[in-house]
């Protein structure tokens, strides 16, 4: 079997509909925001992604299933803080009770980064600070 399985979450990046956006979005309209603080998961930037995906074929990392993030772990909480830790905003945490949607989320999904490849995953935070940099530029 000749191929690369890559498995990744919470994925955000310049084009589509993605968490980030609808932060700023709501923060536009909104004095304050509720966030759902007791799911946990690793952000992974589009970035991050394509560079992980060339890094693979480039240096010829053998075939097979692999996990792709940005290091470090959050709550969507935690992320909404820190996309918005510039704005005139107020971030609260409630419980995923008191936030139902219609699929089950679980609460703990950090996927394991370390099957060695070589590649380092840069950590959420300055993965999102570059990201934010950039769409800040346009």
């Amino acid at each position: 079997t000749k191929y690369y399985i890559v498995r990744t979450a919470w994925v955000y990046g310049q084009w589509g509909h993605n968490f980030v956006y609808t932060m700023l979005n709501l923060a536009k309209t909104h004095d304050q925001l509720t966030v759902v603080a007791d799911q946990v998961g690793r952000p992974t930037w589009t970035r991050t992604l394509a560079e992980f995906l060339t890094y693979l074929v480039e240096h010829q990392i053998a075939y097979g299933v692999y996990q792709c993030s940005n290091d470090g772990q959050c709550s969507w909480y935690e992320f909404a803080q820190e996309i918005l830790k510039d704005q005139p905003v107020k971030v609260l945490p409630v419980s995923s009770d008191e936030y139902p949607t219609a699929a089950f989320r679980p609460h703990y999904s950090v996927m394991h980064l370390a099957k060695e490849t070589g590649f380092e995953f840069p950590k959420w935070q300055d993965a999102l600070h570059k990201f934010m940099g950039q769409i800040e530029a346009k």
